[in-house]
């Protein structure tokens, strides 16, 4: 592209214009049913903040991808993982749950030795809308082993306990690299085997979990995120999302104004709109589509896992009304950009954002800034480790190259 087209500069000129007329109507209105708050003062506190980041290379016969989870306070934590998957129908879903499960085991190990963790991005995310591949694929294995499951479940979730205080020894250390999901096994050994060792009477002895194994793992690797999630839930949170496409402010106005017609616009540059100084504006969230928990979930709550996560819910039955989280617009310097922050409802709203702004500096929180720069994954040092990792393999035998071989390569 040389030159900028003009009817392109038209096109988003005239796409601004008409928001701006908008913005007009809707200031005035949300002046009306909203308070911009002054910011607390600064509370000392030991904060951690953490981050994740993930990256993938396709190849003929797998995916090979990265994993890493970075914590930022007093210290600094890191933990790192490369992982492979056949490349079939949820593969990018479950790296991504891969790298969730990381960030929050992570957030959850540091908890324990700090008075807020700060998570980037979103609780409510998290709660509200659980990955559907893996809820499909738990309602199925249950309609199909019932009971037998749901003691697999429990040997798992019991192992899964006593993994952590390994976790939490490696941690100390400050850098932890290798495998990080229990439920793709250990040295070898398949999650099922390592199960049968500790003694699970679901699974030793019978061949039930056989022609299910590659889903079973599937279901343990969403078990394993929840398990982090609600270790998390467990400790003093708080998460910052940078990027976010809320409509929560607009839709409430809509609604006390009773106008015909919604605007079509996100809440950010209305909020941002209402005043240049430093701040904060509280709202309620709106119901969007409804998800629903798998029945195994709630009965393993029954059985006295995932308490926090049910205390966090608000829930009808399966159906997952909302999440008991207080969301904020805020801003944290005089001119600085609007952020999201989201606080568990059990907390103290304003000593929570005064812990934040003791480690925040001009308009962003200097933590999550640093736990960003720390964990992200460079794509030239990940190609370069996955070409050593795979020439040494292709070195040992030439027959696995037919997995190895990258589609681009006459591109390159």
């Amino acid at each position: 592209m040389e030159r900028i087209d003009d009817r392109h500069l038209e096109e988003i000129r005239h796409f601004l214009r008409e928001s701006r007329k908008e913005l007009g109507k809707l200031v005035p209105l949300v002046r009306k049913h909203y308070r911009w708050e002054s910011l607390p003062e600064p509370k000392k506190a030991r904060v951690y903040a953490v981050d994740g980041s993930r990256m993938a290379r396709r190849l003929s016969g797998a995916i090979i991808y990265a994993v890493s989870a970075s914590a930022v306070g007093d210290d600094l934590y890191y933990w790192n993982d490369i992982g492979a998957l056949f490349p079939y129908s949820n593969a990018d879903d479950r790296i991504r749950v891969h790298m969730d499960t990381l960030e929050k085991r992570m957030g959850a190990l540091v908890g324990e030795m700090s008075d807020l963790v700060l998570m980037d991005g979103t609780i409510s995310g998290a709660l509200i809308r659980p990955p559907s591949y893996a809820n499909s694929t738990t309602n199925q294995l249950y309609e199909r082993h019932g009971r037998t499951l749901l003691e697999a479940s429990l040997d798992f979730l019991d192992a899964l306990n006593l993994k952590w205080r390994e976790w939490k020894r490696e941690l100390k250390k400050g850098v932890i690299s290798g495998p990080s999901l229990l439920a793709r096994g250990r040295e070898g050994k398949s999650i099922f085997k390592i199960l049968e060792e500790k003694g699970s009477r679901s699974i030793r002895g019978k061949i039930w979990w056989v022609v299910d194994a590659e889903n079973l793992i599937v279901l343990f690797e969403y078990l394993e995120y929840l398990h982090a999630l609600d270790r998390l839930l467990g400790n003093e949170i708080a998460s910052i999302a940078k990027t976010f496409y809320r409509s929560d402010v607009i839709g409430t106005v809509a609604e006390r104004e009773k106008l015909k017609k919604v605007p079509i616009m996100v809440d950010t540059p209305v909020v941002a709109s209402l005043t240049d100084g430093s701040g904060y504006l509280r709202f309620s969230s709106k119901v969007g589509k409804k998800e629903a928990l798998a029945q195994l979930i709630l009965d393993l709550m029954e059985h006295g896992f995932f308490e926090n996560l049910r205390e966090i819910l608000v829930l009808d039955g399966r159906k997952i009304e909302g999440a008991r989280i207080r969301p904020a617009y805020v801003r944290f310097a005089d001119g600085g950009l609007i952020y999201l922050l989201e606080v568990p409802e059990k907390q103290d709203f304003e000593e929570t954002l005064a812990k934040i702004l003791s480690v925040a500096e001009d308009e962003y929180v200097i933590p999550l800034e640093y736990a960003h720069h720390s964990v992200v994954i460079k794509k030239r040092e990940f190609d370069a480790y996955v070409d050593a990792i795979l020439s040494a393999i292709v070195g040992e035998d030439e027959a696995y190259l037919n997995f190895l071989r990258y589609g681009r390569e006459p591109l390159e």
